[in-house]
């Protein structure tokens, strides 16, 4: 070692929990490709944990971030299991309401007509979902009361990774699927369905709940307070990483191909286009964004009206996320 020459600093290791590899979570993926988080030294490992077995690993101590809904989140809380979301960085509800083309055809339906017609449309049909008591179902249980249908009784639900949604669909297996971008532009492209509900688009169908707390990056409640540094570091990659989808969207479509290699181009872009509007650049949250996803965890089941929260000040810290 030369005279005078400090030792390198070793950088800090963070696990990163993801629930999956999609869209959704674009701004981990532009984060880590552009090295945000290696320039400010960490050391991230972002291990695929499925659903909410991401968040559980955080909680549990095996990871330290996950991605979690803000619903998932509040779950959590009301069992007594402290997660905190350090920064938010989508705001509306990502998943959409697929028909397929013959029934949606059959109805003279589209995605403009009057909810209560689109809604009858599902009635007594079997529509696919990826988990029960989740977020695509809460998305199909919002469709169908706003619609007037009973999705517990006039709906059935079965549960579907996408890939096999889309082929149940061609063959008739199911009706509908409820898929998150991009996935619910493949039947679109494959001219197998038709997009019946939206919450993404000119028109939303629940314009009631945006903005609100969806997709976040969690914690458990004392880690920020033993690793001030490396919250705020995670944190402004992430932040840093949104601010570059909002000024380079073609170089970060670029960037999310190389993440999401079986993803056509084309379906990408647009998928793009969709989730970017509800994109923040700086990640904070309210109060309002709170109650928000909770009006949600409350439809999708996932909590009992007597579990509600009156507050989510110990949900959530804006410290890091300016």
């Amino acid at each position: 070692m030369f005279a005078g020459s400090a030792p390198a600093r070793a950088a800090d290791d963070v696990v990163f929990a993801l629930p999956a590899i999609n869209l959704a979570f674009a701004p981990v993926f532009i984060a880590d490709h552009l090295g945000y988080w290696k320039q400010a030294g960490l050391d991230v490992k972002m291990p695929v944990i499925t659903g909410v077995g991401a968040i559980n690993a955080a909680l549990a101590g095996s990871a330290d971030f996950a991605i979690a809904t803000g619903q998932t989140v509040i779950r959590a809380n009301t069992r007594g299991q402290k997660a905190v979301v350090v920064v938010s960085f989508f705001t509306n509800l990502g998943h959409e309401l697929v028909l397929s083309k013959g029934l949606a055809d059959a109805a003279r339906i589209t995605l403009d007509s009057p909810i209560e017609k689109r809604a009858q449309a599902i009635k007594g049909k079997k529509i696919a979902v990826n988990a029960t008591n989740a977020i695509p179902h809460a998305y199909l249980r919002l469709f169908a009361r706003k619609g007037g249908v009973d999705p517990e009784r006039e709906v059935t639900v079965a549960v579907m990774s996408p890939e096999a949604s889309f082929a149940a669909l061609k063959t008739g297996a199911i009706d509908g699927l409820v898929q998150a971008l991009p996935h619910s532009l493949v039947p679109l492209r494959q001219g197998t369905g038709v997009l019946i509900s939206s919450n993404l688009r000119e028109r939303p169908d629940f314009p009631e709940l945006v903005p609100q707390v969806f997709n976040g990056v969690v914690t458990r409640a004392d880690l920020c307070n033993k690793k001030p540094t490396v919250c705020s570091r995670i944190v402004d990659g992430f932040v840093r990483g949104m601010t570059y989808m909002h000024d380079h969207p073609k170089e970060s479509i670029e960037i999310l191909r190389k993440s999401m290699p079986d993803e056509d181009r084309s379906t990408l872009e647009e998928a793009y286009a969709l989730m970017i509007k509800w994109t923040p650049r700086s990640g904070t949250m309210t109060e309002e964004g709170w109650a928000k996803a909770q009006e949600l965890a409350l439809v999708a089941g996932m909590i009992k009206p007597e579990e509600k929260l009156s507050s989510f000040a110990e949900l959530y810290t804006n410290k890091y996320a300016k």
